[in-house]
C-alpha cells in the first residue's frame, strides 16, 4: 500500500506540474493567441495571467501549508484541474480575459495544492519539477503543432469573433489528475509538509511576478534600449538572490536554479523546433536529468552545464555553428532538470516560488532585448516565447552567462551556510 501511495503521489505531482506549467507558459493557449478582450491591453495580455497564476499559487501554498488539512488540500488540488476542464463542459464568453483568468486561477490552485502534497516525499517533488520543466521546455512546440495541424484547416485563419474557448489541454488530462489527487489523498493522509517562509518574504515573492510583468510591459511597449533591460536583469537577479538568502537552510537554491534555467534558455530551447523526434528526446532527457539529480544531487555541475549552454550561443562561425543547436536540444533539457532536482527544497512555498520563476520574471526578454523590442509586449502570447534568433547579441549572451554564474555562486554559498559543503 505504501508503494502504491508513493507511485500515485509521483504521478499526481507530474501531471500537476504539466498542467500548471502549461498554463503558466500561456494561459490563453494557442487557440486564442490573437483573441480580443474589452479589458485594457495590459490586463488582457498573457503576462498578466501568468503573474496572476503565480501569485495565487504562492498564496494557496502558504495558506494550505499553515492550515495542514489534508481534506482542504485535496479539495483545492482537485478543484484546480476541474476548472481547467470546465471550458469543455460549458460555453465561456467570447472575451478572452474571462478564459485567461479562469485558467490562471486554475493553474494557481493546481500548483498551490501540488507543492505541499509533493513535499511529503522527494520522488513526488522531483516529479512536480519534471512536469514544470517539461512544460517550460516543450509547451510551445506541442501547441504549435496542434494549432497548425492539418485537422484545423481553414479554421486556423477564422476571424476572432468565431473563437470558441476550449481547454488548453485535452480534458481527460485534468480530469484524470483530479481523480488521482483524491485517490492519492485517500492512500496517504499525512500532513508532513513544512511552511518555513517569513510573511514579509512571502509578500515579496508574491509581488515579484506582478512587478516583473509591469516593468516588462513598460520597457517593451516604450521601446527601451538594451541598457535598460540589462539593468532590469541585474535588479531582478539581485531580488531573487536576496529572497533566496532569506529562506532557511538550503531552500533558496531552488530560486537560483529556476532563474539559471531561464537565463540559459536565452538563445532557444527544444520548443523552438516542432520535430517530433527532437521533442521525444528532450522529454527523455528531462526525465533522465531529474532522476540523476535526485539520485546524485550535484547543483554545481548543473549550473556549470547551464553556463556552457548559455555561452554556446556565441559560437556562430564554422565549424562551431552547430554547437548551440546541440546544446539547446541535448544539454539544456537534461541540465535544467538535473539542477532543479538537485536543489529541491524542504519548504512547500519555496518549491512553488522556485518552480514558477522561469515563467514569471522574463530574463530572456531582458537580456535579448536587441531582438524583442521591435514589437509590443502585448503582441506576444506565450510568456516567455522562444525563437531561434539569427544572431544573439554578444552583450545579451554575456549577461545570460553572468546570471547563471551568479546563481551558481549563490547556491554554493547557501550550501556553505547550511553545512552541506
Amino acid at each position: 500500500m505504501v508503494r502504491l501511495a508513493r507511485a500515485v503521489g509521483a504521478v499526481v505531482a507530474l501531471l500537476s506540474g504539466v498542467l500548471a506549467g502549461w498554463v503558466l507558459w500561456s494561459p490563453l493557449g494557442s487557440d486564442a493567441r490573437d483573441a480580443t478582450s474589452n479589458l485594457p491591453a495590459i490586463l488582457a495580455a498573457d503576462g498578466a495571467g501568468v503573474a496572476c497564476a503565480a501569485v495565487i499559487a504562492v498564496a494557496v501554498t502558504s495558506a494550505l501549508a499553515r492550515r495542514r488539512s489534508i481534506a482542504l488540500t485535496t479539495v483545492v488540488g482537485a478543484a484546480g484541474p476541474m476548472l481547467l476542464a470546465l471550458p469543455e463542459l460549458i460555453r465561456y464568453p467570447a472575451d478572452s480575459a474571462v478564459f485567461m483568468y479562469s485558467n490562471a486561477v486554475a493553474a494557481g490552485l493546481v500548483l498551490g495544492a501540488a507543492a505541499p502534497l509533493a513535499s511529503r516525499q522527494l520522488s513526488a517533488q522531483a516529479s512536480l519539477a519534471a512536469g514544470m520543466i517539461g512544460a517550460f521546455m516543450l509547451a510551445e512546440a506541442v501547441e504549435g503543432q496542434r494549432y497548425w495541424s492539418e485537422a484545423r484547416g481553414w479554421t486556423a485563419y477564422a476571424s476572432l469573433t468565431e473563437w470558441d474557448p476550449g481547454a488548453v489541454l485535452p480534458s481527460w488530462i485534468p480530469i484524470t489528475t483530479a481523480v488521482l489527487v483524491i485517490v492519492g489523498s485517500l492512500l496517504d493522509r499525512r500532513t508532513s509538509w513544512t511552511t518555513r517562509l517569513d510573511r514579509r518574504l512571502l509578500l515579496l515573492v508574491a509581488a515579484l511576478p506582478v512587478v516583473a510583468f509591469a516593468v516588462n510591459w513598460l520597457l517593451v511597449d516604450g521601446g527601451a534600449p538594451p541598457t535598460a533591460w540589462f539593468v532590469y536583469a541585474a535588479v531582478v537577479v539581485a531580488v531573487v538572490a536576496w529572497s533566496a538568502w532569506r529562506l532557511p537552510g538550503p531552500d533558496g537554491r531552488i530560486l537560483f536554479a529556476g532563474t539559471a534555467v531561464l537565463a540559459a534558455a536565452l538563445g532557444g530551447a527544444p520548443s523552438s523546433t516542432t520535430e517530433p523526434w527532437i521533442l521525444a528526446i528532450s522529454a527523455a532527457l528531462i526525465a533522465a536529468g531529474t532522476a540523476l539529480g535526485l539520485r546524485f544531487p550535484m547543483p554545481m555541475l548543473g549550473f556549470g552545464l547551464l553556463a556552457l549552454v548559455a555561452a554556446a550561443v556565441l559560437l556562430t562561425q564554422e565549424p562551431w555553428d552547430a554547437v548551440p543547436v546541440v546544446g539547446f536540444i541535448f544539454v539544456l533539457p537534461a541540465a535544467a532538470a538535473f539542477v532543479v532536482s538537485s536543489c529541491l527544497p524542504t519548504s512547500a512555498p519555496a518549491s512553488t516560488v522556485g518552480l514558477s520563476l522561469p515563467f514569471t520574471i522574463a530574463i530572456p526578454a531582458a537580456v535579448s532585448a536587441a531582438w524583442v523590442t521591435g514589437s509590443r509586449y502585448g503582441d506576444y502570447a506565450p510568456a516567455p516565447l522562444f525563437h531561434w534568433p539569427e544572431a544573439v547579441p554578444t552583450g545579451a549572451a554575456v549577461v545570460s552567462v553572468a546570471v547563471v554564474v551568479v546563481c551558481g555562486v549563490g547556491a554554493w554559498g547557501l550550501d556553505l551556510r547550511s553545512g552541506l559543503r
